[in-house]
């Protein structure tokens, strides 16, 4: 048995998915202290308070983008509890007709590389995000 024949991408994509989904949190915090943890401030992370905070803090574009990237977080983290279940179903549905028959392997695949390029799109783009909108 080769280290490959270990190795299941289905269960090892749900991390990945997590990470994936924190990631643009850490983009848009590190946006926000500039290299200063002490800036960062979590007591209420999501009161009106710390927005108006952010707000001060960043230029209009800076803010724009620190938005979008908490938006792309949370749209991540809205997906996630579907697509664990789908990969859970998919490798029970697998078990009864063959693993590989239904092609789990390539959705898992597909769907995080539709997934990671949201994600940049959502991160670098400031205006038209719709050709990735697919990926919700």
């Amino acid at each position: 048995m080769t280290a490959a024949s270990f190795i299941n991408i289905p269960i090892l994509s749900i991390p990945i998915y997590y990470i994936l989904a924190i990631f643009p949190h850490g983009w848009a915090i590190s946006m926000v202290i500039k290299g200063d943890i002490r800036k960062h401030d979590n007591r209420n992370p999501k009161g009106t308070a710390y927005h108006e905070l952010v707000k001060k803090r960043l230029t209009s574009r800076e803010f724009d983008a620190f938005e979008r990237a908490e938006s792309c977080h949370r749209n991540h983290l809205e997906n996630m509890p579907l697509f664990v279940a789908t990969v859970f179903a998919g490798m029970l549905a697998e078990q009864r007709v063959g693993e590989g028959e239904l092609g789990l392997n390539e959705f898992v695949v597909g769907w995080m590389v539709i997934r990671i390029l949201y994600t940049a799109n959502y991160l670098v783009t400031e205006t038209i995000r719709s050709a990735l909108v697919l990926g919700n």
